[in-house]
């Protein structure tokens, strides 16, 4: 359904392994699953975001108003956040990947409209914040 195309930086892309961890390569506290603390998980997202170059504020308005969309961008997030290599690409380079969809250029412009929204999302799905899982429409708060 979905070709990927990366382009090629002058430096080489390097594989990011994510762990559940007590430290991040930040230097932060995980989030850690074990023991969900809403707190503790909502202050590490908004540092996360902050690399990222989003403010937690805007996520409100950066949400998509449509349920069609909010579900097309939920798929594009998780689809990052399954796929290694995109994932990688996403934590290495602190953006989206570019994605495609054979049909029609729809996709590409819901990336572009909703990149905050997709950022915020993948991060929730990568990271596996338990509380915040409950908040995302059609997941049932499992990923």
């Amino acid at each position: 359904m979905i070709r990927r195309w990366f382009t090629k930086k002058n430096k080489s892309l390097q594989a990011v392994l994510h762990t559940q961890s007590k430290e991040t390569a930040a230097g932060l506290y995980a989030y850690d699953a074990a023991d969900p603390d809403p707190v503790r998980e909502i202050s590490h997202f908004k540092s996360r975001l902050k690399d990222f170059g989003i403010e937690f504020s805007q996520l409100a308005a950066s949400t998509p108003r449509e349920p069609e969309n909010r579900l097309q961008a939920i798929k594009v997030a998780e689809e990052i956040a399954g796929d290694p290599e995109m994932r990688n690409y996403f934590l290495t380079w602190k953006r989206l990947p570019l994605l495609h969809d054979e049909r029609t250029l729809h996709q590409k412009l819901t990336m572009k409209k909703q990149r905050e929204y997709i950022t915020a999302l993948t991060l929730i799905f990568i990271e596996n914040y338990q509380v915040l899982l409950q908040y995302v429409p059609g997941t049932g708060g499992k990923h």
